[in-house]
This record gives structure tokens, sequence and C-alpha cells, in this order.
């Protein structure tokens, strides 16, 4: 019962953390995203921020180099000196300008001017515009007081270019206003959107994620409980909804496990403490048996060392169980033995008297001989017929039908095959999938561990067992077939 022990520190309750010690989460998945998500729209916004910002500007100046033209018409066209100074000041003020400058036919004209700068800091000329006027605008948002700029535009009248030369200030409280009122429309949308965005991804995504979290810390809290069974998955056609459906077929599936687990190693204890009861009344048992065999009378003369051989098995297997605290085969000890003595004394003890309805057909020559061990070969073979005699005894059909147990066995090839057929009922189709299954006998009062253990013991020296349908069975009959590997000069 190797399989059946879960070994220590391998279990969930020995490795899971206590509640009390996890670290608690202080920056969860929904502040991130909610972070995340106003970063990535102020960062969006900032594309649509620094073209507006180039786009104002570049309205603004124009605008300025508009009201210049009208302003050159009107000075140009005049009579020299003709124009009073009052509306020579009013036309640079509505232009918001210190000179205007036409060049016109080679010649630079002056057409108005109030106070000459003495120097200008930046000249745009709208004639080439640059590919890319972004530097100039933020140039112009953090430009310190006191810059002059000068605009270069077409002229009027069929001049080379006009000119206009102008205080900056204006133009850059202009731009910082409007990157206030931008920026505050840019924050409110960008607040708006990252908490819609949130709320989105929390109830599709975080939810279930938080939902699938919880789950998880539930289960290695408490593996074995059988609360969460059946509880349908959540519905969805989402990835997270088909990974919960999925973790519940597996939690489902584990706790099942570990529960059969359990019971498992419940039921290893409970056999070694009866196998250490069972050892001392077989131990006295043997005593009774062996002045059995003193007596004169020819059966118990027969029949006592049959039953003292018997005893032998039974205590030894008692004693290697509770040596290894668990039901652990030796490793085969193969010899060569006569196969048909074997099944004989099989099929003596498996008989249950001389009225017994069932016929015993042994098809096995006297020097047929196989290599294996002969005591776990009996074991193997008292399973399998006695599993083929209790069908036998409850089969129903009518009187005087035909009940037979048939054992033979041939050489194929490097392997010794033994067949067991008897003429029961079958095995039912649904039992056939868990038929070599621990604990799923076919029938009522059945252990389901016979062939189990027949099957272990005939892996054990490297061959199989397997139950034969179709053609190589008569439909109705069972027929199970032994593989067991021989030495190459016997298989000869």
């Amino acid at each position: 019962m190797s399989d059946l022990v879960i070994p220590p520190g391998r279990d969930f309750a020995s490795r899971r953390v206590p509640a009390g010690k996890r670290r608690p989460v202080r920056f969860g998945l929904a502040t991130r995203v909610l972070l995340l998500n106003s970063v990535f729209v102020i960062a969006a916004a900032m594309l649509v921020y620094l073209p507006a910002i180039t786009a104002k500007r570049d309205s603004w100046l124009r605008n300025r180099l508009s009201a210049a033209y009208t302003a050159a018409l009107v000075l140009d066209a005049a009579p020299h000196a003709m124009i009073p100074p009052e509306l020579e000041q009013q036309l640079l003020a509505s232009v918001g300008a210190r000179l205007i400058v036409l060049n016109k036919h080679g010649t630079k004209q002056i057409l108005a001017a109030a106070e000459l700068p003495e120097s200008v800091n930046e000249v745009y000329d709208f004639r080439n515009p640059p590919f890319l006027p972004l530097p100039d605008a933020t140039g112009t948002l953090t430009a310190p007081p006191g810059r002059v700029i000068t605009i270069l535009g077409d002229a009027p009248g069929g001049g080379e270019s006009i000119a206009v030369t102008l205080d900056e200030a204006p133009l850059a409280r202009e731009i910082r206003a409007f990157s206030l009122r931008l920026l505050a429309v840019t924050f409110f949308m960008s607040l708006t959107v990252a908490i819609l965005a949130t709320l989105a991804i929390h109830f599709m995504v975080l939810r279930p994620v938080r939902r699938l979290t919880d789950n998880l810390k539930d289960f290695a809290a408490n593996p074995e409980s059988t609360s969460r069974r059946g509880t349908p998955p959540p519905a969805g056609g989402h990835e997270i909804a088909h990974a919960e459906a999925e973790l519940a077929i597996m939690q489902d599936s584990l706790a099942r496990e570990l529960n059969e687990k359990k019971h498992l190693a419940a039921l290893g204890l409970a056999v070694a403490k009866i196998n250490h009861d069972m050892r001392n009344m077989l131990t006295s048992a043997q005593l009774l048996s062996d002045r059995l065999a003193n007596l004169d009378d020819p059966l118990a003369q027969r029949l006592a060392p049959k039953l003292v051989a018997t005893l032998d098995r039974a205590i030894r297997f008692c004693q290697a169980t509770l040596a290894y605290g668990q039901a652990v085969d030796d490793p085969p000890n193969p010899a060569p033995f006569p196969l048909r003595g074997l099944v004989e004394e099989v099929v003596e003890m498996v008989r249950p008297g001389e009225q017994c309805e069932i016929a015993f057909v042994t098809l096995i020559a006297e020097d047929f001989e196989v290599v294996a061990d002969r005591e776990q070969m009996f074991r193997v073979l008292m399973n399998l017929v006695r599993n083929s005699a209790e069908a036998l005894d409850n089969m129903a059909g009518a009187q005087g039908s035909l009940k037979q147990i048939a054992v033979s066995a041939r050489r194929a090839g490097k392997n010794a095959i033994i067949e067991v057929e008897d003429t029961g009922p079958g095995v039912p189709q649904a039992a056939r999938e868990k038929l070599f299954t621990p604990f799923n006998s076919g029938r009522s009062g059945g252990s389901g561990l016979g062939l189990v253990i027949a099957l272990d013991l005939v892996r054990g020296h490297g061959g199989d067992i397997e139950l034969l349908t179709g053609p190589d069975s008569r439909e109705g009959w069972t027929l199970f077939r032994i593989t067991l590997p021989q030495p190459a000069d016997l298989s000869q």
C-alpha cells in the first residue's frame, strides 16, 4: 500500500502559508490600473496639446501679420508725411507692433515706427515656414520677459516682403492662457476616461481575477473541503471564465483524490493493526494444525500439510506488512517449478467441497515449467480462480447449465502464456474500464483488490494481465491472460 500513503512534507497543509502571516496587498491591481490609465491618457493628451499650442501660436502670428498687411496698404497708399502721427500710432497699436517695414523693389521702407528695439531675438518667416514648428511653440511658452520678435510675410502691392517687429509678451500670455484652458479640459477628460476604463477593467478583468485568487486561497487553506462540489463554475465566454471552469474541475478532482488518499492512509493503518492481531491468531492456528498432522485419520493427514502451508503463507504476509508498515510485496524470487502442481493446489484451495457444481479443468502438461516466484504466482492464480468461482456461484441460470473454470498454459516465443477462463456471465462493459482500479469491485461484497494485487505481482515479474474480448474469447465467458517473460534457455 505504498501508493496509498501521502509522503510526509508533501501535503498541502504543511506547505501553505498561515493566513496571519500573508503579506497584505497595499498596491493592488485596481490602483495600478487606474494610475496606468491616467498616465496613458495624459500621454495621449500631450500628443494633442503640443500641436494645439503650435496651431494657436501660428494663428496668432498670422493674425498680426494680416493686421500689418492692412495697415501697410493704408500707409503705403498715403502721400509721404500726409498721415498724422496719431493715426500712425493707432495703426501700430491695432497691430500690436513696434515697427512695420515694407520691402518693395529692393528698397526697405519704414511705414510706421514706435519705440525701436535694440535687437530682435527671433525672426519667423512665413514665406518659408519650418517643417516642424513645435520647438518654436515651446520656446514661446517658456520665453523670458522682454523678448522681441519679427514676423516676415508676403507684401501687398507687388512688394517683396513685409516685416512686423513686436513684443513677444502678448503672444506668450495668450499661449499660456490657452495652455491652462486646454490642460484643464485634458485633465478632466483624462480623469473621466481613466475612471471609466478602470471600472470596465475592474468588472471585466479584475473582479474575475480576484474571484479566481480568492478561490485559490480558499482551496489552499482547505484543499480537502467538499463544500465546492456541485457548485457550477461562473458562466462566460472569455478566457478567465474558462480558467475558472478548469480550476473548478481540477479542485473537485484533487479534493476527491486527497480524500481518497486520506481514507487509504487510514485504511493502511487499520490493516497494520489487524495484521498484528491476525498474526497472533494464525500462529495459534498453526500450532493446532501441527497437532492435526499427528492424527491417524487419513483425511486429516492429507489436509494437514495444505493447511500448514496456507497458514505459513498468511503469517509471512502479515509479518511483511508489519515490517514495512504498508503492504509492499517483496521482489520476486524466480525459480523453475512445475505449473500444473501449483494450479492443482490452487484448485484444491478454492474448491468448496466434493459436491461442488463447478468443473475445474487443468489443461497443462505435467512437465510444463515456468520460471517465476512460486508463492507470488500462487497468489495471482488464487485471485483469478477465486473470482471465477464466485462469479459462477452467483450466476443466475437454468439448472444444469455449464459451470466450468479452465486453466491452460503454453509457450509463445520468449513468454509463457497462462489463461484462466470461466463460463460465467462475463464482465460488464461498465466494469471493464476500472477493472484494475483499487476498491472498484464488480460484485456485491467484493473488496476490489484481487485483480489489482494480481496485476502488481505479475508486473513485478515483467509481465502483464489482460482481459480478452472479441475473437480470442467466447461471448459471455471471461478469459484472463497472463504473459510471463521466460529465460531464453527455457523458452527454446
